[in-house]
This record gives C-alpha cells, sequence and structure tokens, in this order.
C-alpha cells in the first residue's frame, strides 16, 4: 500500500485520547455488578424516578440477592389484590415463615400454624381493609412493594473477569467485580398464598376439624407435599451428576441461612460520591508498578483463539525427537560425502 493510501486509512480512523490504565487493588468490601434486564436504563430504581429501594437483603454463602421497591399505593394500584397478597404475606409470617420463597429460601416446607390464635383477633378482612384501606396501609395490611432478586454469578477461576472502569483526565482506574446479578421481579407474594393453603389444611388436618374419611384420606394423599431437604452424605463414586448434588446443598444452605441485610444509599447522596473516589481510583497513580503481561503474543492468540482443526480429520504427525533428527543429519551427510567422492553404483538386476 502507497504512503498517500495508508495516510487516508489513517485519517478516516484517527487516535482522538489516549490513556493510562491503572488496576485498583483488592480491598475487604465486595463489589457486584446488579443488571436489570427488565427494566429501561433511563428508569433507573433510585430517588429521581421515585423507585428508591426500601429494603435490600443478601445470603453470602448461598449466593442469593433480593431488594424491595416501594410502589405508591394512591394511584394505578390495585387495592383489592394488594390486600389479598398482604394478607397472604401477614400469614405466611404469622405461621413461623417468611416472605421469601422459591430458591431463595432453599423451597423449604411452610410451617405449622402456631400461634394462629392470638392473632386472629387483629385481622383484618378483605372488605374491612377495602372500606379502610388508609388504615390498611398503615398497619401494613397491603402489599405495597416490587421485590426484585437473582442469584449471585461468583468470579470463577477460566472464565471472564469483569471490571469496572472510571475516568480522570487521562487515567482510566479499573476495578474487579466479585460478582454479577441479574435483578428480575420476584414473585413471593403469589407464593404465599399458595403456602398459606398449605398451612390451614395441615392446621386443620392437626385439630380434626377436617373432613374425614377414606375419600379425605385419598385427597390428601393426592395434594402436593413439600418436602424439607436433609443433608447426606455419599461417597462421589455413588453420584452420577455432582451438578445435582451441588444443586441439593445450595439449596439447604439457602433454606438454613438468614438474610444479612444492608444499608441502601442513593446514587445522589453524598456517602455514595465518597465511596466512588474512594474505591474506585487508584491513591497514587505515580507510584504504582507498571502492568506487565505474563503472556507472549503468540501466546495470547492461542489462549483467545478456538483450537485448529484439519479439515481432513488426519492426525497431526508427532514432532521427532532429538535423536531422530540426529540420526536423519547422519545420514544426510553420508550421501553428501559419497556424491563430493564420486564413483560408480553396480545395480545387480535380479
Amino acid at each position: 500500500m502507497s504512503p498517500s493510501r495508508v495516510a487516508d486509512v489513517e485519517d478516516d480512523d484517527p487516535v482522538i485520547a489516549e490513556y493510562n490504565v491503572y488496576i485498583t487493588p483488592r480491598q475487604l468490601e465486595q463489589i457486584y455488578l446488579l443488571q436489570y434486564p427488565n427494566r429501561n436504563r433511563s428508569q433507573a430504581y433510585n430517588d429521581r424516578n421515585g423507585a428508591r429501594p426500601v429494603d435490600f437483603r443478601l445470603k453470602p454463602q448461598a449466593g442469593f440477592m433480593e431488594m424491595d421497591i416501594g410502589m405508591n399505593p394512591s394511584a394505578n394500584f390495585n387495592k383489592f389484590q394488594s390486600l389479598v397478597w398482604g394478607e397472604a404475606i401477614r400469614k405466611s409470617k404469622t405461621n413461623g415463615g417468611s416472605a421469601t420463597f422459591g430458591a431463595a429460601a432453599g423451597f423449604a416446607p411452610t410451617k405449622g400454624g402456631k400461634g394462629r390464635a392470638k392473632q386472629e383477633g387483629s385481622e383484618m378482612s378483605v372488605d374491612q381493609g377495602l372500606a379502610r384501606f388508609q388504615e390498611a396501609v398503615n398497619r401494613d395490611a397491603v402489599y405495597q412493594k416490587q421485590t426484585l432478586g437473582g442469584q449471585i454469578l461468583q468470579d470463577e477461576a477460566g472464565n471472564p473477569n469483569y471490571m469496572l472502569g472510571a475516568f480522570r483526565g487521562d487515567e482510566l482506574h479499573l476495578t474487579r467485580v466479585d460478582g454479577v446479578v441479574q435483578m428480575r421481579p420476584q414473585f413471593h407474594h403469589v407464593d404465599a398464598i399458595t403456602h398459606a393453603e398449605t398451612a390451614a389444611r395441615r392446621t386443620e388436618a392437626a385439630e380434626g376439624n377436617g373432613p374425614s374419611g377414606p375419600g379425605a384420606a385419598a385427597a390428601a394423599a393426592k395434594q402436593p407435599q413439600a418436602l424439607a431437604l436433609a443433608q447426606t452424605y455419599k461417597d462421589n463414586r455413588d453420584v452420577e451428576n455432582l451438578e445435582a448434588l451441588r444443586a441439593k446443598n445450595l439449596l439447604l444452605i439457602a433454606a438454613e441461612e438468614k438474610w444479612t441485610r444492608l444499608e441502601y444509599f442513593d446514587e445522589d447522596e453524598e456517602a455514595s460520591y465518597e465511596t466512588y473516589h474512594d474505591r474506585l481510583f487508584l491513591k497514587e497513580p505515580g507510584a504504582a508498578p507498571p502492568l506487565k503481561s505474563q503472556m507472549k503474543n503468540e501466546e495470547y492468540l492461542d489462549a483467545i483463539s478456538a483450537p485448529r482443526v484439519d479439515p481432513s480429520g488426519r492426525k497431526k504427525k508427532r514432532p521427532l525427537t532429538k535423536k531422530q533428527m540426529e540420526r536423519i543429519e547422519a545420514a544426510e551427510d553420508d550421501v553428501e560425502g559419497s556424491g563430493e567422492m564420486g564413483g560408480e553404483v553396480e545395480v545387480e538386476m535380479a
């Protein structure tokens, strides 16, 4: 390519900026990247959009994270359904359970209706809640929140590493991410209705108030039963699917682990800006050691490229050993030596 054409190509895509790259050291605090696949970027969960998280919780061992987003019950709100869901959540808590269901709770079974009689005097029916809706809101009998949650994908060896980039002048500071979580809507309020019905049937059967007879026993036998998870120890050689065993252990940990409450700071608060400047930038860039790659260019290309496959399907020959190479060289020297000396070669015909 001529120099003029090279200059034209460079002018079409010139370098407009250069940055010095720095990597911040890892600290005790963990950094998680939260993704919201069902939410538009312009409608973030923050104070500016009226969607500030009111509760943030984490199960670090099981690897689950959830947060509750408050909703405005005075506009575009289904009052009847919110009272039904709120009553189901309240009954779940009254029965000794929690407001979390599904994988984050380890698919734990619903507990019995212990202490139910003590709470019946203070219950508010759905009809009463509709007539006195504001009172029901004040008593937290209305389900007025949206729960988002997901499982933490931890940073593992061999997988791509996510890093957060922060610019400051001509500097780019990269901070390693400890995990990625895709926060999706959770339907604990719907599961609470099923669990409340199951708990009510168990309580009636235990008290002897339910229907009796062979037909009732057969109907009860057909009802789906929630099974508690019990930890068992087996030799790995007897386990056909290690992933299934790992999933069972994860659910067991999730069922036993309690939520750890976290304090939430909005992105526009002063504490968030202080954390941003303190965590995402290197303290002394001038004293930072230079970054050196541990791989050569060819090694890097081999690492990121797909394995080479011969389309002919023939197996590659093994490389010659050192002794084989020496023998070939010695044989070549003998042939060359005989050619220089000259002579006649007799060929006998059989």
